[in-house]
């Protein structure tokens, strides 16, 4: 068995999922106090320029206390939303990625999602697509059911993708030569670096450059057009 490697925020959907989701959730909490505290911690953040990997921590953070349960099920309403009630949305995907997806699929090689998000957000995603494995962040939950904050290792952001790929690809015997991988950013360097077939999303112009020099393949996107003229399209 092959398999194809799937960033998934700007690579499959054209959404940042986590951040998306979490005026979401505040809203189904009626939370707007634990809003505000988000924004602010991240307006701080952001200004630092900290490592994304603190910026990860910082957001499972903010889920310390709830239950998991609650969450998985925002996570499945969430993705009907925003998606549509079945199938997929045109206008939230990128449909030439979500086609190598399937074409992978038919031809027999098993799509994986690849992500710093989390579960519940992504399972949903994954049915809908046909992904069926999902390597992301996992938390940390408490005895009784309740989130603590943290996350497990590894954390699949930058370098920890391709950890992850690696171990994934160990415990299924499988040679990275003959696997697929694609990425929208410099963070998936190493993702893409990682398997035989390396394929960038263009999205970063220092990925598409870096591409180009080793050889790469790149697949361009295009957006949604509008469903009549003048009118926006918002991504």
């Amino acid at each position: 068995m092959s398999y194809a490697f799937f960033d998934v925020d700007d690579t499959l959907i054209r959404i940042k999922s986590m951040f998306d989701f979490f005026p979401f959730w505040c809203d189904l909490q009626g939370a707007p106090e634990t809003l505000d505290r988000f924004n602010t911690a991240f307006e701080h953040t952001f200004s630092e320029r900290r490592p994304r990997e603190d910026l990860n921590r910082l957001y499972y953070r903010f889920f310390a206390g709830e239950n998991e349960v609650q969450l998985l099920a925002a996570g499945r309403l969430w993705v009907k939303r925003r998606f549509g009630a079945q199938g997929l949305s045109e206008a939230m995907i990128f449909p030439e990625v979500l086609e190598r997806l399937r074409a992978h699929r038919a031809g027999g090689v098993a799509p994986v999602f690849v992500s710093g998000s989390f579960p519940a957000l992504l399972t949903p995603l994954a049915q809908r697509m046909g992904a069926e494995h999902i390597l992301c962040t996992r938390q940390e939950t408490a005895p009784d059911g309740t989130l603590t904050g943290e996350i497990l290792r590894p954390q699949t952001i930058g370098t920890g993708k391709a950890d992850a790929i690696a171990a994934f690809l160990q415990q299924h015997g499988t040679d990275p030569r003959t696997c697929f991988a694609y990425g929208d950013d410099m963070s998936d360097r190493t993702m893409l670096e990682a398997v035989g077939h390396p394929v960038a999303v263009i999205g970063s112009p220092d990925l598409a450059d870096l591409a180009r020099a080793r050889g790469w393949e790149c697949l361009t996107t295009i957006a949604p057009q509008p469903a009549f003229a003048g009118e926006s399209t918002t991504s």
